[in-house]
């Protein structure tokens, strides 16, 4: 409230706000309720907000039913609703919400069936699915680039997530795509890491596809401009493990030596 005068500390002023008021809408009604009935130049000069500014929204306060307007040969005089009509209104408000509720609820529920689907873009949002990945903390079945993967994502991200994975103990069961790079970093770091490899020789995939619980993880992982597809739908996950295993079981394991 620091723009307008107030008769209320910052803290009250901040509990008219949860009404749903603007500071000026809340210095309005204030120096209206003190000054009993005024027109709109003596609300602006108590209330410190400007005339023109006053005219924007009055009308919405009328509509809300904070003030009244009340007409007296030409001039137009406001008056403010009493504070404990607010308490009343609120109720009403509230007990029309709740009669509602059971008609919001049966259509957030008719589209139970559907699969959910969420677009990330940019690498933030590319970890936000891999942060869905640990708190959901079911077994991980991918098909990877590594090579691409650590090019694309920064050092931070490459360092830490499997940290982060192996200390919610959730296991990565892995077909890469094969080169000396991916050889080498997962001789080195699946052990530690909970994860088993396999190999398929193929040219640069450039995705990274993960599959866990009933969602499947689709990502792009372009230089210019990577991006995530989320999608929560159990019987395409359900397919994509089915062909992920039919996969795994012709690979050879990875040699540990």
């Amino acid at each position: 409230m620091s723009k307008f005068k107030s008769l209320l500390d910052e803290k009250q002023a901040e509990l008219i706000k949860s009404l749903g008021l603007s500071e000026a809408e809340i210095a309005v009604y204030l120096a209206t309720l003190e000054l009993g009935q005024a027109n709109v130049q003596e609300i602006s000069r108590k209330s410190g907000v400007k005339r023109t500014s006053i005219y924007n929204f009055i009308d919405s306060l009328k509509e809300r039913q904070f003030l009244s307007e009340i007409k007296k040969g030409k001039r137009r005089l406001y008056s403010a609703a009493n504070p404990a009509s607010l308490l009343q209104l609120e109720k009403s408000r509230l007990s029309s919400l709740e009669q509602l509720i059971p008609s919001l609820l049966a259509i957030n529920n008719s589209g139970g069936n559907k699969p959910k689907v969420t677009y990330h873009e940019g690498i933030e949002g590319m970890q936000e699915i891999y942060n869905q990945m640990l708190h959901d903390k079911h077994v991980i079945y991918v098909w990877e680039d590594l090579d691409r993967m650590f090019s694309v994502m920064p050092k931070g991200f490459t360092t830490n997530y499997p940290i982060e994975r192996t200390a919610k103990k959730i296991p990565v069961r892995a077909i890469n795509r094969d080169s000396k790079f991916s050889r080498e970093w997962t001789a080195a770091n699946n052990e530690k890491y909970m994860r088993e490899s396999r190999f398929v020789s193929s040219d640069e995939f450039g995705t990274d596809i993960e599959i866990f619980g009933n969602k499947v993880a689709l990502f792009s992982l372009r230089k210019d401009f990577p991006f995530g597809v989320l999608i929560e739908d159990a019987p395409l996950a359900r397919t994509l493990k089915i062909v992920w295993q039919e996969l795994w079981d012709r690979l050879p394991p990875a040699s540990t030596a």
